[in-house]
């Protein structure tokens, strides 16, 4: 949003200060604001994102934080915000209700790469959500910058030693009272568009961190890049169900890794 509303201001002053700039009597003193507006839109846009870029240079690929920047949280949600209101994506909520104001562990099915972009753009700042991502997304040239600043953690699945330690640095988040969790079960996004199953050691997350499981769905991510730009894609974001310590108490990880997998099955069979 605040994004937007910089882009938009100052498209709008360069344009009236080169039109009031114009001689009036001329005849293009008439159709310069149009062209002026469209300029401006474009220089503001590149001017915003070199001042991102700028934002995110302190903050090094290589280090590793302990607590997540709330100055970083927001400026890559309202990014995201940014991108998502221009890549045509409507959200449509269902059964939304109020998440712990406790940190949680956030489970969702992943369909496209969006998902987690429009869940960090929703909730990500107010919640302080970090997901668990591969690799490769911490070498976006800005976004990966912002992930690793608000401590988004790097997972190797084929590693099960690193693996190991990145669950220990989630927990270690929650229960530090530092960060949200968000992951995907299903381990990757999935390509045929159904629901796969879950890689149950994540669970281990809520089970030793004894904090609340916020379990999640998604609907038709993965319809946004043929859609776009000629229509807008409505997505669908259903929060299933909070599950809090009392509810899972005595399951080991397998457990309630299949209770969550059947709520979200019955969610996105609906």
């Amino acid at each position: 949003m605040i994004c937007e509303i910089l882009i938009i201001l100052f498209d709008v002053a360069l344009t009236c200060g080169i039109t009031l700039a114009i001689p009036t009597g001329h005849y293009y003193h008439y159709w310069a604001p149009f062209l002026l507006l469209i300029i401006g839109y474009v220089v503001a846009v590149g001017i915003m994102w070199s001042i991102l870029f700028l934002f995110a240079l302190p903050y090094k690929k290589t280090n590793r934080y302990s607590k997540p920047s709330k100055w970083a949280l927001f400026w890559l949600s309202d990014a995201l915000h940014y991108i998502h209101k221009h890549a045509r994506i409507k959200v449509k909520i269902i059964n939304e209700e109020a998440l712990p104001k406790e940190k949680f562990l956030l489970v969702c099915n992943h369909l496209s790469k969006f998902d987690p972009m429009i869940i960090s753009d929703l909730y990500g700042y107010k919640h302080n959500i970090a997901f668990i991502s591969k690799p490769t997304n911490f070498k976006i040239p800005i976004g990966g910058r912002f992930m690793n600043r608000c401590c988004y953690l790097s997972i190797d699945r084929y590693d099960k030693l690193k693996s190991l330690e990145v669950i220990k640095e989630a927990i270690d988040l929650i229960t530090k009272d530092y960060s949200s969790i968000g992951v995907f079960p299903e381990g990757t996004r999935s390509e045929d568009g159904l629901f796969h199953e879950f890689h149950e050691g994540v669970f281990s997350i809520a089970l030793k961190a004894n904090c609340p499981l916020v379990v999640m769905t998604v609907k038709n991510t993965n319809s946004i890049k043929k859609n776009f730009p000629k229509r807008k894609t409505v997505v669908e974001l259903e929060i299933v169900k909070i599950l809090y310590p009392n509810d899972y108490s005595g399951m080991i990880a397998k457990e309630l890794s299949d209770q969550c997998h059947s709520l979200m099955e019955e969610s996105l069979n609906r």
